[in-house]
């Protein structure tokens, strides 16, 4: 990092996190005021007296913009567009925005006709503010980082996660790959416990009007610790769907591992009866299954 004086405003979607990586770094975290008004508009103010104090600083911004009960993610998009102007308007030197959980990262896609590839739209009004540098974590597409002029980070947690698993003592591990798009994803994970742990595919079908999926695949999972990766688990119908079929097929112990933790209407409850015997995330969701901090991670790369 550079030699400029740093802080770091924390939006009210990654108040864990934020902590944690200005802790780390040493520097000053300022939280922020956010809230609706009656019209709907919402307000957005860093809870600072003395602007000058971000003057000519370097300013790192921590906001992910995941749903969660106090705000949806269009609430905390746009808590991050203001974050970003209020420090442009200040006049900070450098801006160094961390978006955990990118919003919208999945439309990414054309599959019906009248649709919208958003996140290209709002990955280019977010480069329109003329920020330094962007960090994401395990965003859906990366290819979609190329709308952006400013410098650009996609972190990896799949170490992480891997060492938590390691760390509950899981034995005779089999990766199980939901479906055909995360194989590469499951089996870079699954070389963080070494060169022979197999990786197996479940075929996936999913219904594009009604979004209603059809899973099947038959393996020999006796006496197997699985662990399903993905990045994403929104409502959690794949990864319950996955988590059932391995314990069908006669696995010990079945973990869902995400990066992105959404969990969203009864996601938890729908994979825990299926036979999860845990629900690990990091914190780029706050909330009670983020057991894995990117803090580290992070840090790393703003070193």
């Amino acid at each position: 990092m550079s030699n400029i004086e740093k802080f770091l405003i924390i939006g009210s979607a990654s108040q864990i996190l934020g902590v944690k990586i200005a802790y780390e770094l040493g520097i000053e975290c300022i939280d922020t005021e956010f809230k609706t008004f009656p019209d709907g508009e919402n307000y957005l103010r860093i809870n600072l007296e003395d602007e000058t104090i971000l003057e000519g600083k370097e300013v790192i911004i921590v906001q992910s913009t995941g749903p969660s009960v106090r705000n949806d993610q269009n609430a905390q998009l746009f808590e991050l567009l203001m974050m970003i102007d209020a420090v442009k308007r200040i006049g900070a030197k450098k801006i160094i925005v961390i978006v955990p959980y990118l919003a919208y990262a999945r439309q990414d896609k054309i599959f019906r006709p009248g649709e919208t590839t958003f996140i290209r739209t709002l990955l280019r009004i977010i480069n329109s503010m003329e920020i330094d540098e962007f960090y994401v974590v395990d965003l859906h597409e990366p290819k979609v980082l190329k709308e952006m002029t400013c410098k650009t980070i996609n972190i990896d947690s799949m170490k992480l996660l891997a060492e938590y698993i390691k760390d509950l003592g899981a034995k005779d591990i089999v990766v199980l790959s939901p479906d055909k798009g995360a194989v590469e994803r499951s089996k870079t994970f699954a070389k963080h416990f070494g060169n022979n742990v197999p990786v197996k595919i479940f075929e996936k079908e999913r219904c594009k009007k009604t979004g209603e999926i059809k899973m099947t695949g038959s393996f020999n999972l006796q006496n197997k610790d699985v662990v399903i990766p993905d990045d994403i688990i929104a409502t959690g119908g794949t990864m319950a769907t996955a988590i059932s079929l391995a314990k069908q097929n006669g696995a010990n112990k079945v973990y869902a591992i995400t990066t992105h933790a959404l969990l969203l209407k009864n996601a938890k409850y729908r994979i825990l009866k299926a036979g999860a015997d845990e629900i690990i995330g990091t914190d780029s969701i706050d909330n009670e299954v983020c057991k894995v901090s990117l803090a580290k991670a992070i840090i790393d790369y703003l070193k």
